[in-house]
């Protein structure tokens, strides 16, 4: 008997469409993966805290949107002829426009779309509704010079707002003292207070002096909001602790006054405000050539007194 090495036979080979057919049955979706390896995780659902929006946050923007109503409330009373009503709306726009900033940062609820909001609402209450005031009253039967002149106030209060929101967009971090150039709501309340008072001692303003006056009133009052002449900015002023109680008497009987005799108020404070920019400028323009002169040597002052004959 010979020992002969035992051959085991081999296996054969799982013909291909057998194969497929295994595949499928085993993993219908994917034939050819493997099923028993997890792919897609499941992950484990976790309650997360909703972001409550507090009301108080949404209270810039409606103060924002109550100056949007008092500009277009302004230009429909303008269209029905009473004046009165649309310049007291300009200065009503103009306190929430003055509220709503502070308001925000008060809160918390500074936000980009609020500057935003903020700049299209001025555009209708102060670069849209008071030249349409003016022209309302003092341009009847001059169409055509009234309506330049609204175009050429609301496309400098335009430009003035989009240059307001470049600079603060680029000084996020730094404290303004100043603007450059006048403020729209300062010439918006002084155009809307001066008719309040004309009307209040009936005034009328289509005499030929007093529409020509006013004209080259509006258009330097436009020419001041686009250019770079610096004005103050009054809430950067601070106040001592130790002054506290004085200011606080001294802002209770502006009020007084603002409810007795308003119209002769607002227009005496943005009148001394328009003078305010073109004063200090020409201040410091004097301060500066006195600077430079100092500067200069005797040897300098030598040559040039040889120099001259």
């Amino acid at each position: 008997m010979t020992n002969e090495p035992q051959t085991h036979p081999e296996p054969q080979a799982e013909p291909k469409w057998e194969k497929k057919i295994s595949s499928l049955l085993k993993n219908p979706l994917h034939p050819g993966r493997d099923s028993s390896r997890r792919r897609f995780r499941m992950k484990r659902f976790r309650d997360r805290p909703k972001k409550e929006l507090n009301l108080l946050h949404l209270l810039p923007n409606v103060l924002t949107s109550f100056n949007v109503a008092c500009g277009a409330a302004s230009i429909v009373y303008t269209v029905e002829g009473n004046y009165t009503i649309a310049a007291i709306l300009i200065i009503v726009a103009a306190f929430f426009d003055l509220i709503d900033g502070k308001v925000a940062r008060f809160v918390g609820a500074s936000s980009p779309f609020g500057v935003q909001l903020d700049s299209l609402a001025d555009v209708i209450s102060f670069g849209v509704a008071p030249p349409v005031l003016i022209r309302a009253i003092s341009y009847q039967g001059y169409h055509r010079l009234g309506l330049s002149l609204v175009l050429v106030y609301t496309l400098c209060t335009v430009l003035r707002l989009a240059r307001y929101n470049v600079q603060s967009g680029q000084n996020q971090n730094k404290k303004r003292e100043s603007f450059t150039g006048l403020p729209c709501p300062v010439p918006a309340v002084f155009l809307a207070s001066f008719v309040w008072v004309c009307s209040e001692f009936s005034i009328s303003l289509t005499e030929p002096i007093l529409r020509s006056t006013l004209h080259v009133i509006v258009v330097c009052l436009a020419c001041l909001m686009v250019s770079t002449i610096p004005y103050p900015d009054l809430a950067s002023f601070k106040v001592e602790k130790k002054n506290v109680y004085q200011h606080n008497v001294t802002l209770a009987l502006l009020m007084c006054v603002i409810v007795l005799i308003g119209k002769f108020f607002f227009l005496a404070a943005t009148t001394v405000f328009i003078f305010t920019g073109p004063i200090l400028a020409l201040s410091h323009l004097f301060s500066k050539k006195e600077a430079s002169q100092e500067q200069t040597t005797p040897a300098d002052k030598e040559e040039i007194s040889q120099a001259q004959p």
